[in-house]
């Protein structure tokens, strides 16, 4: 009789919490330990060139988006005139003197237009008064400093460009203008 052929036989049970190692496939001793150091040092060696790669795509989304953001201006600059001119029917409407609902449903739709399309509008009782923003049409300013007091029509910008300055009045206070309520007065 030949013996029982051992290969065949199932290996006995593992306990869970041990997992059976890696046999080393007919490599000697220590070699495995050498070829998974040299593997880590590897990783260890590519990994800075991963991480500068990832910040390269990082770096070239930041980029396109600057690149986006410099079309819209193109774009806008190119709409301009006609927001300029919404803008003046938007100023004529405020200055016209007719049914307040009306007035107020057509202010808010024009002034929700240009705001969806990217402009503001500039020029608001008790800002700091810049002559970049805005054109003093009347007052005084103190050592150059100043508030806007009055406004008469308001000015617009995009991306940061002024694109109609605001006319304004300005008071030589430092403070934003406050609105003030007459005292009662008691019998």
């Amino acid at each position: 009789m030949n013996p029982p052929d051992r290969a065949h036989e199932p290996a006995p049970p593992q306990p869970q919490d041990q997992r059976p190692q890696p046999q080393d496939q007919g490599l000697p001793a220590g070699i495995t330990d050498a070829i998974r150091s040299a593997v880590h040092a590897e990783f260890d060696e590519v990994l800075p060139h991963v991480v500068d790669a990832l910040r390269r795509d990082h770096a070239f989304a930041e980029i396109n988006d600057r690149l986006r953001a410099a079309e819209r201006r193109i774009e806008a600059r190119r709409e301009r005139p006609v927001i300029i001119g919404v803008h003046r029917v938007l100023d004529r409407i405020r200055h016209f003197e007719f049914d307040r609902d009306i007035k107020s449903a057509l202010e808010g739709d024009i002034a929700r237009v240009l705001t969806e399309a990217g402009y503001e509008e500039t020029g608001r009782v008790g800002e700091a008064y810049d002559p970049a923003r805005h054109d003093a049409i009347g007052g005084r300013a103190l050592d150059g400093k100043a508030v806007v007091a009055v406004v008469h029509t308001r000015g617009l910008t995009s991306f940061g460009d002024v694109l109609v300055r605001a006319k304004v009045e300005v008071s030589p206070q430092t403070r934003p203008v406050q609105a003030t309520r007459p005292r009662a007065t008691r019998p």
